[in-house]
């Protein structure tokens, strides 16, 4: 049978206090805490999702910009289209968890006593995503930088010929 909160908090505040009764202010303080801790917790959550569902939505641009490069050549360039599309994918996703994610949020001139620092122009941490914590916001930026570069890309969909796949 599992307790409430309160119930929780009482028991804790009786066994410290040595079987006394807490106070209202010591069970009040217990229960504040409780729930400031379930309140962060929740919102943490929710952050994360969102920022999933976002990067999800973002990525799946992709296709769209591959329906539209296919759309736009003739029909014996469609398959060159799509791969290049398809590389596009794999090699931002690549290039930014190397080095794309250390050099757009891998340095301040923060320190831990004045972490207020500024940014610096270029990142000099956080290289194949070592110390990042926060691997949610991570998706959300790949999501952004695929599809950016296949943005710019998608101009040269038929400049070039990939023999191979033929």
């Amino acid at each position: 049978m599992s307790s409430t909160t309160y119930q929780t908090c009482l028991a804790n505040l009786s066994t410290t206090n040595n079987g006394a009764s807490p106070t209202t202010d010591a069970l009040l303080e217990c229960i504040s805490n409780t729930f400031d801790t379930t309140h962060t917790n929740t919102n943490s959550s929710i952050d994360t999702f969102f920022l999933l569902y976002a990067a999800s939505l973002v990525f799946f641009m992709q296709s769209g910009f591959a329906m539209i490069c296919a759309g736009c050549v003739r029909i014996n360039n469609v398959q060159n289209t799509l791969l290049k599309n398809l590389l596009d994918a794999c090699g931002a996703s690549l290039g930014f968890y190397t080095i794309g994610y250390a050099f757009a949020f891998g340095g301040s001139t923060g320190t831990s006593s004045d972490p207020s620092g500024s940014t610096t122009f270029i990142g000099t941490e956080n290289f194949f995503l070592m110390g990042v914590e926060n691997d949610s916001f991570w998706l959300f930026q790949f999501a952004f930088c695929a599809t950016s570069a296949t943005i710019v890309c998608r101009f040269l969909f038929s400049l070039f010929k990939l023999s191979s796949h033929h």
